[in-house]
């Protein structure tokens, strides 16, 4: 009943309107139209609302997963790179502390080679004050031993066995047989005796005797005679006798020997002066030479009748100077 009754309402106002003109009709149905056209653009509005603010949540929550997803990549990804770099940190701390310790050890070595390099320098001065004082020290023993043997001379030649058990007595009266117009009594000897080599065999040379002279001026009288008698003979043995040297100087005189015999082979007259210097006296003109280096060169001028002519400096070396004449 009371929805008929509104309707008859609603449909009785709608015939008063109806009566009452087009014109508010229209009005009230633009007031409508205007009304719900708000209310539209009302829902539209907070619909477009909701919209951007759930996409704005869903890109909030896609960018905080994909914020996890890259981090987690990122960790694991970084993680053999953060272990080796630990690695390396340790290695590195472990090399730092190597190389402080290396460093400390190479200025202690430093400081030890430092010392090293002083004690060196000393000793460097030392050993050449001590080298000068060897040789002087050399010098002075080879002149005492060549003192010592002053009075001595070696005899060549003798047979092994020869002086019998007294060697002293046998040189005595080999001496004074020979030197009978020289000497005005026979010679005092101290002491005869072979050299102290080891006895040498049958098919060797024999070992020279060594006699020492109780007065130097006998023994000069004695080596006199045997520069002006170049055959010596006892029993049919030739025998030769000579200064007896020092081991050192009998060496540098040795040294000589090839430039003797070739000036003996060119009839050259020479002669050795002490303790080791050839002294050559060839027309007229004595030189004396020091090393047999320069007499050699010298006989070898002379061997091949080179034209040449030697000049001496002041310490008596020659120096050799081709010339255009023929020197003899």
């Amino acid at each position: 009943m009371f929805e008929k009754f509104r309707l008859r309402n609603i449909t009785l106002k709608m015939s008063k309107s109806t009566r009452t003109g087009g014109k508010q009709q229209s009005q009230v149905q633009y007031a409508q139209a205007s009304q719900e056209s708000s209310k539209m653009a009302e829902n539209e509005s907070v619909s477009a609302q909701l919209t951007i603010e759930s996409l704005v949540k869903e890109l909030e929550r896609f960018r905080k997963d994909m914020t996890g997803e890259f981090v987690a990549l990122l960790n694991s990804s970084l993680e053999p790179i953060r272990s080796s770099i630990e690695s390396i940190g340790t290695t590195l701390t472990t090399q730092a502390v190597t190389i402080s310790e290396m460093e400390s050890g190479l200025s202690d070595h430093s400081d030890r080679i430092a010392q090293l390099e002083h004690d060196v320098s000393a000793v460097q001065s030392k050993l050449t004050t001590m080298e000068k004082e060897n040789i002087a020290l050399k010098a002075s023993v080879e002149d005492l031993i060549s003192r010592s043997k002053r009075h001595n001379i070696r005899v060549v030649g003798l047979p092994e066995g020869l002086e019998g058990k007294n060697a002293r007595e046998f040189m005595t009266n080999l001496l004074s047989e020979p030197l009978g117009d020289s000497l005005t009594e026979p010679p005092e000897l101290d002491r005869a005796h072979r050299s102290l080599r080891p006895r040498p065999r049958a098919e060797e040379s024999p070992r020279p005797l060594i006699i020492r002279f109780h007065r130097y001026i006998v023994k000069e009288t004695v080596m006199s005679w045997a520069k002006s008698h170049k055959d010596i003979s006892y029993k049919g043995h030739k025998i030769k006798i000579y200064e007896d040297f020092s081991t050192e100087v009998a060496k540098k005189r040795a040294a000589f020997n090839k430039v003797k015999s070739l000036l003996y082979q060119k009839g050259v007259r020479f002669g050795m002066l002490y303790p080791a210097r050839l002294r050559v006296s060839r027309n007229g003109v004595e030189r004396i030479f020091d090393s047999p280096e320069a007499a050699e060169t010298y006989t070898e001028c002379i061997k091949a009748w080179n034209p040449c002519i030697f000049s001496m400096n002041k310490n008596l070396h020659p120096h050799l100077y081709l010339h255009g004449a023929l020197q003899t």
